[in-house]
């Protein structure tokens, strides 16, 4: 699943066209080109941009409308690219060619297609005759030179930084591995540190269990502008690993004056707690509106509850015209709320939002109006989730707080539909197994996804022995992203210092690294709302968190 990056909701009841007034819903709904016209940009309307250039329609409609979406990279340029290709038939033959094939070609053609990954592949005597043809393209030829040379990595010490960089991401593991795994001097360091690029270098190098030599290059890099939060987080982590914590604890004050959200502020504390033992970073913690884990444990341990957590909203029970399936009333909402949300406005939709049909809504609204700082751990769709055991239930609801806020009709960037947010591949896979007739606009019934997310969930409690955490990582990044993660060595044992910690800090994918520290909040405050009897503390949750074998 990928993160929610909007609340949006997708109407479930829209007029298809001029000529239908057929539901989203029904069978025989689709997309047409003057409905589209009609809708504002929107990570919505582009998932419905997607779905038209599914359908059978000429090649001028379809560029009418890829021109209107709002991100016209990622999905909908490949969805645009696969029927009406926006490349010249010569350009497509040299990216498409296979290196040997691309050989013969001309040179401009070889320089089109040869990726830098590819040219690692060639064998010397090739790769100086690709330089010597591609001298009119000098990137890309003193590139080719760097890889060509006896030794790449003292070639890239001379050069610039978006050369270093450029080689670094895009010549592949095996070249960064071999040729590039080599301790940096820190004069090379403090230049490549000023260019931006330098804060995913980090996050790559530090969880890369292979590149130890760039690591341990990493203990002197100094604090500068372009250094972010989560670059000087995640040095300090570095360091941390080679038990260097002094070290540690001073990118970690600097890392604390760069955070913005509470969670940064609130990790970045929890730490200092843990390599010094000094109480009075647990103060801060204790004191925290915010309920992560690290706010959560610091109060579990201080024996001391959250006082920013609700799980009930008075709602009017009146019934209202809006229409809690409407896509893109909701977008208005959204924008309406996004600032200078003052109290009159916040009675106009309790007034609006004002039955139980409506509460994912106006909790969406409410915790705007008060900055976050009171936070709702809502219960809703009751008579869909309730089909459910009480443990699905709870982590389904730890899940679908964190993908959509519970609205029924979100569509994220990468198409992720729903309450849950499944992804559509996933959904049509799932319907197949379920034996179900497959319609893409049936996720955002909540029924529906909520049936088809707990198939889903059903095969990774398997695979991840019902542990929470696990799960939330293989729901966000994939089974076998989650399984790669172990193999890289985290999560193995928790007699390591500062574990399992540490290898939550590790995970190399930002988003899912946040999501599984959220989904794993959600579900120690769910479980111990709505399963009193065996409640559960996160200090026995992390006694859990050994990857199974």
């Amino acid at each position: 699943m990928k993160k929610l990056i909007t609340s949006l909701s997708c109407a479930l009841v829209l007029s298809l066209s001029a000529n239908s007034d057929l539901p989203i819903t029904h069978e025989n709904f689709e997309v047409s080109l003057s409905w589209l016209e009609e809708k504002p940009k929107s990570y919505a309307k582009d998932f419905f941009i997607i779905q038209y250039l599914k359908q059978n329609i000429i090649a001028s409609d379809a560029k009418t409308a890829y021109d209107m979406a709002r991100n016209k990279n990622g999905r909908v340029k490949k969805e645009f690219n696969k029927k009406f290709q926006d490349l010249p038939s010569e350009d497509l033959k040299c990216y498409r060619a296979k290196t040997n094939d691309l050989l013969k070609y001309d040179d401009r053609c070889l320089a089109l297609g040869l990726s830098l990954y590819d040219s690692t592949t060639l064998s010397q005597k090739k790769l100086n005759s690709v330089i010597q043809r591609v001298e009119k393209y000098p990137t890309l030829r003193n590139d080719l030179k760097v890889i060509a040379s006896d030794q790449p990595f003292f070639s890239l010490l001379s050069t610039e930084p978006h050369r270093f960089y450029r080689l670094f991401f895009k010549a592949g593991k095996a070249f960064r591995r071999n040729e590039i795994n080599h301790p940096i001097p820190s004069s090379f360091i403090d230049k490549i540190s000023k260019d931006k690029k330098f804060n995913r270098f980090t996050r790559y190098v530090v969880t890369n269990p292979r590149l130890v030599n760039l690591q341990k290059s990493l203990f002197k890099v100094a604090n500068n502008k372009e250094l972010t939060h989560q670059t000087l987080f995640f040095l300090a982590i570095n360091a941390i690993k080679y038990d260097k914590d002094e070290v540690s604890l001073s990118y970690l004050k600097d890392a604390y004056k760069k955070a913005y959200f509470q969670m940064d502020k609130d990790k970045v504390n929890f730490w200092r707690y843990l390599i010094t033992k000094d109480n009075s970073f647990l103060t801060p913690l204790l004191e925290s509106w915010d309920n992560n884990i690290y706010s959560l444990y610091a109060k579990e341990i201080s024996n001391t509850k959250s006082t920013s957590i609700e799980y009930d909203i008075d709602l009017l029970n009146k019934e209202t015209s809006f229409d809690s399936l409407s896509q893109f009333d909701w977008i208005d909402v959204v924008r309406d709320t996004k600032k200078d949300l003052s109290e009159e406005k916040l009675n106009k939709y309790h007034n609006l939002f004002s039955n139980e049909e409506f509460l994912p809504q106006y909790t969406f609204v409410l915790e705007r109006y008060k900055k976050y700082k009171t936070q709702y751990f809502i219960t809703p769709f009751k008579d869909v989730f309730k089909k459910y055991d009480l443990d699905k239930q709870i982590l389904m609801y730890s899940i679908g707080r964190q993908e959509s806020r519970f609205i029924p009709s979100s569509v994220s960037t990468a198409t992720a539909q729903g309450i849950m947010q499944i992804m559509p591949f996933l959904s049509k896979a799932l319907a197949k197994q379920l034996k179900e007739p497959y319609n893409i606009y049936h996720q955002f019934i909540p029924e529906v996804n909520i049936k088809y997310a707990s198939k889903h969930l059903n095969t990774l409690k398997k695979q991840f022995k019902n542990n929470p955490l696990f799960i939330a990582y293989a729901y966000n990044g994939g089974p076998g992203y989650t399984r790669k993660q172990f193999k890289n060595g985290l999560f193995k044992t928790l007699d390591k210092k500062y574990e399992p910690f540490l290898s939550m800090e590790l995970i190399s994918y930002n988003e899912t690294r946040r999501y599984g520290k959220k989904v794993l909040a959600n579900y120690y405050v769910y479980n111990n709302h709505m399963n009193k009897e065996n409640s559960v503390k996160l200090s026995s949750i992390f006694q859990t968190l050994v990857a199974p074998k």
